[in-house]
């Protein structure tokens, strides 16, 4: 039943999709953005009830996959996505966010979301692993976000440089406007993920006994927050524009690099990204 409901709700936001990049093809055609708004909040509102009717199938297990995470990731970017449409006066936005929340629900839609049944075990019932996966995914949302604006600024930016006023230069906003956005959305997913990394560091010293090993998935996670640290600091120092940009795009392809590759390789990380004892799954 879990899935059934997402397919609706990826359905819903494929349409949004489809309507806002529509608005972005023929801009005079208000009604497809108002139609892609309202088509997005339903997605959103029906993506609720599938990660509640999964926590009462799965118990929980759901958000302890790629499958979920991902899921988990496209809701609060959808959600995140709401509140700045109303913020900013950018539609186009949605039109390059928005598949990127559909592809994050396919993994679910086309297979299984639970791997595992039943109550999660007392280790990972802590509020700090609840924390640390909500944040987690949060942080994930905004990059996402963060990545679709770079994209915007990167494709405005080589209008404006070839002095080629075409159609993208009336349809993206302003270059001053998305490099505003694009340093709120990374400032604040860095923040979001600061707060990842410390709980995780805590859940793993609950755990393990140690709260910070070289493991890779500790390690990628690292890497990723000195990357985005990083570009706060570039930012501070009057840095901006296209390399900011770029850089954003490149740190949002290393989190999923990660994402993908540690799933894909067995072993490679300690926890798999479930926060259970090694030897308790023997």
């Amino acid at each position: 039943m879990t899935v059934a409901i997402l397919r609706i709700s990826a359905l819903l936001y494929a349409s949004a999709a489809a309507a806002y990049i529509f608005h972005f093809v023929r801009p005079r055609h208000t009604r497809a953005a108002a139609v892609g708004f309202w088509l997005l909040l339903a997605g959103f509102v029906v993506h609720v009830l599938s990660i509640g009717w999964g926590c009462a199938e799965y118990g929980g297990w759901e958000f302890f996959n790629l499958r979920g995470g991902l899921g988990m990731a496209g809701w609060l970017a959808a959600g995140a996505l709401l509140v700045l449409l109303r913020l900013y006066a950018i539609p186009g936005l949605a039109a390059f966010v928005l598949p990127l929340v559909v592809v994050s629900l396919l993994p679910g839609v086309f297979g299984a979301i639970g791997s595992r049944s039943g109550s999660l075990p007392e280790e990972v019932r802590r509020p700090a692993v609840t924390l640390h996966i909500s944040v987690a995914a949060a942080s994930v949302a905004l990059f996402a976000i963060a990545f679709g604006v770079a994209l915007m600024y990167l494709l405005l930016e080589r209008e404006v440089k070839g002095k080629h006023f075409g159609a993208l230069f009336s349809r993206l906003g302003s270059l001053d406007a998305l490099d505003r956005l694009l340093q709120r959305l990374v400032r604040a997913g860095l923040a979001v993920w600061s707060v990842a990394l410390v709980s995780g560091a805590v859940v793993a010293q609950h755990v393990w006994g140690k709260g910070w090993t070289w493991d890779a998935q500790v390690f990628f996670t690292l890497v990723v927050w000195v990357l985005y640290f990083g570009l706060v600091w570039m930012h501070h120092r009057g840095i901006h524009g296209r390399r900011f940009a770029v850089l954003t795009v490149v740190g949002f392809l290393v989190i999923l690099g990660s994402m993908i590759g540690l799933k894909a390789v067995p072993d490679i990380t300690q926890h798999q990204g479930d926060f259970i004892r090694r030897e308790a799954t023997r």
